[in-house]
This record gives structure tokens, sequence and C-alpha cells, in this order.
């Protein structure tokens, strides 16, 4: 089911950030996704990716996890670490100092040196662990302005609770997010559904080739 969240403009609001990867085709790039002053931006250690008005944005958040964010007809495709894959970097000393702030930079190195499936803004948090409940209560360190999952590939839910609560975060700041993913659980049965008829399709051609071959 499709939720289009409101999205308010509030008259004051913090300077709130998560990292995130970029993803294009098979390359997952991790960087800084930053709300604040009533515009969105995203920075990689190489290059500013994008920076906008959030009245020029739109999003949309997936079944399977993923959040596009919509730019001026430029689509631009995220994911959370138990979503980025394998060979995803961890966050740069840089870029978790800017993410736990400056004072916090050594110690966000300390708790996330193993890679984190998302850091997000400590006052996304609540939101996040209204989206999983228990399950985020595991393996989560907070380090001055940031929150993350430190085991960065042991937890989907974690992942797709944290990056659902940031797009719900991108809505309350502005943003018009099309939700299409509501739970982890839902997402499941959506992949499910797409790779199980898949597997299925595998399985017959190998056993009629096994047939012929016999």
């Amino acid at each position: 089911m499709t939720q289009q969240l409101p999205h308010p403009v509030p008259e004051s609001a913090p300077v709130l950030r998560a990292g995130i990867y970029w993803r294009r085709g098979v390359t997952v790039t991790p960087g800084v996704m930053t709300l604040a002053d009533g515009r969105l931006s995203f920075v990689t250690d190489a290059e500013l990716v994008f920076d906008a008005p959030v009245a020029e944005v739109a999003a949309r958040f997936t079944h399977v996890s993923t959040l596009t964010v919509l730019i001026a007809g430029r689509s631009f495709v995220f994911v959370t670490g138990a979503y980025a894959g394998a060979f995803a970097r961890s966050f740069s000393p840089a870029q978790l100092a800017l993410l736990a702030g400056a004072s916090n930079g050594e110690e966000a190195l300390r708790q996330f040196q193993d890679g984190a499936s998302i850091i997000v803004s400590s006052s996304v948090a609540a939101s996040a662990a209204r989206i999983a409940g228990s399950v985020l209560a595991r393996s989560v360190a907070l380090v001055g302005d940031a929150v993350g999952v430190v085991d960065l590939y042991r937890s989907q839910a974690q992942s797709f609770a944290l990056a659902r609560a940031w797009a719900e975060t991108l809505a309350a700041g502005g943003v018009p997010v099309r939700m299409l993913g509501s739970s982890f659980g839902r997402s499941q049965l959506v992949v499910a559904a797409i790779v199980l008829p898949v597997l299925v399709v595998i399985g017959l051609l190998a056993w009629a080739l096994a047939a012929v071959l016999t």
C-alpha cells in the first residue's frame, strides 16, 4: 500500500544528517545526507552530489528499503548497510566526525570502525525505535549526535527501520515522500513474491536439462 506522508516545513529545525550509501549500478559510495535550513544535500568524500531547496525535491521509499531522491529530473538511489552489499566501504573518519559532531569524531571512529548500516542524527532514533521495536535495541551505538547500527550486515530489519525513519524525517522537513515500504515484514513478502517464482523456474529448467542429458 502506498502512503503519501505530509510534508510540513518547520519554522525552525535542527540540522539533521544521515550516513547512507549512494548506489549506482553495482557501485555503492558512502556519504552524508544533510537536511538543514530548508535544503537537502548529499556529499561523499570526493564530491558534492547535490544541494537543493526542499521545495525542488521529492523522494520515494520502497518495499526493498531503497530511498530514491528526485531533483530536477534526476534520480539518486540510496541504500543502507545490510542492503549495500558485502563490499561496501565503511564511512571515513571525516564522515563519522561530521555525523557525530567534531568533538566526538575519535569516539565515533572507535564505535563504527567496522562500519554501520546507517548513521543518523540521534533525534531520528526515536522514530527508528518505533518502527523496529526491540530489534533496534541490539547492536546500536550512540555517539554525540549520531546513532548507528555497528554490525553492518547482521540485520536487514535494523537497516530497514533506520532508513524508513530517515525517510519520515525528510517528510517532516518538507520533502514530499511517497512511502511504499510500510514494514520490514511486508518488504520481505514482496521480495519473496519476486524471488520464489524465479527459483521455481530455474529449478524446472535444471530438472529438464538433467532429463535431456540422462
